[in-house]
């Protein structure tokens, strides 16, 4: 197990963002900040198994594809106990050396809350984290969203997160000794795919970013091109079963609105969710956090609204986003922040994400992302059309603003 933590942290701290920022010290809470809306948290656990696909980390081919989820959203319930940050923290803390803090760190949110009765349905978003990394990753913003009305579920991508825990606790680590993980670990150890990380940065044409895209996506075709299509299938296996179980489910009892969904993700999951923007037709709107884009995407349009949140990487590279987008589009880029600002890490961090964080105030990042999406969210999903994304992120020095909406 040790052999295999050490990989999985390398790669994670390889993965495309290679980057030395500013650590910003602070104090920590014990508690996330609370969500501003004005439903209280619930959470919840649930696994599903794909029997129409065969797990590709399997070397023998036998098991089927499985995810678990986790799922947080609006109740009316002020539960004085609050479930914490990690299902068993003792076992990450000891395993992946996360600080203390982990130990006692608390959420906003009650486990098997009832759902609120405030509304008859509620939208429904869909979550994907980074490469390597967990579904609980950005636990501050999906208790911002379902303070304010949505149901949020989060996948964990199998044998690509970190880790995962099942409903009843089991704990479930990146395995690395599958074929596809080796080869995904092959190819990361390619230096071209380094240098043009590196080379990345500030380049200004388009033709010239659009040609770093497909350098990349060719240097790491296993971890660009096919993951965020393998996880996209996962996405619309996930509604799939929402569809069969809106009905059957006593939490949920027929009342997600599956008339309006919604797919993000951060940096890998950011992919993933254009990938099932793309292919998915009950999707209605995507967010992409710190993601960018590979090959196949610069070869289609996106046909639904979109934002592009990103740090540093994409600087400058606002208007090949939005030259893809067919529909209303938005590219902001915070300044200060790096990767890793766009996850709880920022607020929480962990010895391999520090030189991955950037010299913004830690809570900035935050602050920025939960107001942004959750407008971007209720713009599109909510139909609240006086929202005014442009003149919202003015509201921040920090952001370069890019977009196809005319004003």
């Amino acid at each position: 197990m040790n052999r295999s933590i050490k990989i999985v942290i390398r790669i994670c701290t390889v993965f495309l963002f290679m980057n030395i920022g500013i650590t910003v010290l602070f104090a920590q809470s014990n508690t996330l900040p609370e969500p501003s809306g004005n439903y209280s948290v619930g959470v919840e656990y649930f696994c599903f198994t794909d029997s129409s696909w065969i797990e590709l980390f399997d070397n023998n081919s036998e098991k089927y594809r499985e995810i678990t989820v986790k799922v947080w959203y609006p109740t009316d319930l002020e539960a004085s106990e609050k479930a914490p940050y990690f299902f068993n923290p003792d076992i990450i803390i000891k395993y992946f050396s996360y600080p203390e803090i982990y130990k006692v760190l608390t959420t906003n949110s009650t486990r098997a809350a009832p759902l609120s009765q405030n509304e008859d349905t509620y939208p429904v978003l869909i979550f994907n984290h980074g490469w390597g990394e967990h579904f609980a990753q950005n636990t501050i913003l999906m208790e911002e969203l379902a303070s304010h009305g949505y149901v949020v579920f989060s996948i964990a991508h199998h044998y690509e997160c970190r880790f995962s825990f099942y409903p009843d606790g089991r704990f479930f680590p990146m395995d690395i000794n599958s074929k596809r993980f080796q080869k995904m670990w092959q190819e990361q150890q390619n230096p071209k795919a380094m240098e043009l990380l590196i080379k990345m940065f500030g380049l200004k044409d388009i033709d010239e970013q659009k040609q770093i895209l497909i350098d990349q996506s060719n240097a790491l075709p296993t971890v660009l091109k096919e993951s965020p299509e393998y996880w996209a299938e996962d996405i619309s296996f996930l509604l799939d079963r929402l569809e069969s179980r809106n009905n059957e489910n006593k939490l949920f009892n027929n009342r997600l609105d599956l008339e309006k969904i919604a797919v993000f993700g951060m940096s890998m999951g950011g992919l993933s969710a254009i990938e099932a923007s793309m292919i998915d037709k009950r999707i209605k709107a995507c967010v992409n956090i710190d993601g960018g884009l590979n090959s196949l995407m610069l070869e289609r349009n996106i046909s639904v609204p979109v934002l592009f949140l990103n740090g540093k990487r994409y600087l400058g590279y606002g208007d090949l986003f939005k030259s893809l987008c067919t529909s209303d589009s938005y590219s902001l880029a915070v300044r200060g922040s790096d990767h890793y600002n766009f996850t709880d890490y920022s607020v929480y961090p962990v010895p391999i994400v520090k030189p991955l964080l950037g010299p913004i105030d830690p809570n900035k990042t935050i602050e920025i992302m939960n107001a942004i999406v959750l407008a971007f969210f209720d713009k599109y999903l909510k139909d609240t059309k006086d929202i005014d994304l442009i003149e919202q992120a003015k509201k921040y020095n920090e952001i370069e603003i890019a977009t196809n909406i005319e004003k």
